[in-house]
């Protein structure tokens, strides 16, 4: 059989009538092209990298979920006249104000909740089946409610400060109410707060305590400056971790002391009724 050396191919069959070894020699075209188009693909510049200083670099990069997003160049407002004149003193004096708006724009559905049990309780409704004691059980799990979603919204908004500019934090903020205000109206239309108030402001209530626990995970990397407190920033060793201390106090107490409450409202209620 014929075998490979260099570029030509020995047979080193013998035939019967002598006529020698036959060789055949070629010259491969292939070779040369492959080699050309090598080079050149050496020399071509890379047009994605993730090595700084080079063409594309940054194009693939992407921030870790513990780094703070690059804060984009303050704006500045070109005069006619040729120089240049910072921002006015309204867009910081506006901002906070934007920021405190949307956060206490969080309590509004329980604001509005408590209102509304606390006028049953004095007033109680005819068509309703819910007890006088069973509005003023709700009361109290509507303020509960209004103090979660006031501290959950307010430690998301010291996350979104460090991340984001004034923009997207404002509109990250209102996109929180819109979701939080319809899930508490549709938590009252399904579970029927007329007939069981007591029942539909504890699910709200508990169910804002549990977003309050994660929040405080999800927080739990920003840390304040120790000259001011406003200044915030990323901590910069550990990363996120659970504060079980702090998820306790904030969370599990108070709804379990509202649980002893009821527990006990509904427990004496059933004896004064039975009287």
């Amino acid at each position: 059989m014929p075998y490979h050396r260099g570029v030509q191919f020995v047979s080193d069959e013998d035939d019967d009538d002598d006529e020698g070894t036959v060789i055949y020699s070629r010259i491969s075209s292939s070779a040369s092209l492959r080699s050309r188009l090598m080079v050149t693909k050496a020399c071509e510049p890379k047009t994605i990298t993730t090595t700084p200083g080079l063409l594309g670099a940054g194009e693939t990069e992407t921030e870790s979920e513990d780094q703070p997003l690059r804060q984009l160049p303050t704006a500045r407002i070109v005069n006619s006249s040729g120089p240049l004149i910072p921002p006015t003193t309204l867009q910081q004096r506006l901002t906070p104000l934007l920021f405190s708006f949307s956060r206490w724009l969080s309590i509004v559905p329980a604001f509005l909740g408590t209102l509304y049990n606390i006028f049953c309780a004095i007033f109680p409704p005819q068509q309703s089946a819910g007890h006088r004691i069973d509005f003023i059980v709700s009361v109290l799990w509507a303020i509960l409610t209004g103090y979660q979603c006031l501290a959950l919204t307010t430690g998301l908004l010291r996350r979104w400060r460090v991340y984001y500019t004034p923009l997207p934090t404002l509109i990250r903020l209102l996109a929180l109410q819109a979701i939080c205000w319809p899930a508490t109206q549709i938590t009252l239309s399904v579970l029927d707060a007329r007939r069981r108030p007591a029942i539909c402001w504890a699910v709200i209530a508990t169910t804002t305590c549990c977003s309050r626990a994660v929040q405080l995970w999800v927080t739990s990397n920003i840390v304040g400056g120790k000259e001011d407190p406003d200044r915030l920033s990323l901590r910069r060793w550990g990363g996120r971790r659970w504060d079980w201390n702090a998820v306790a106090w904030s969370c599990v107490f108070p709804a379990g002391v509202l649980y002893f409450i009821w527990a006990w409202t509904l427990a004496l209620r059933r004896e004064f009724d039975s009287c």
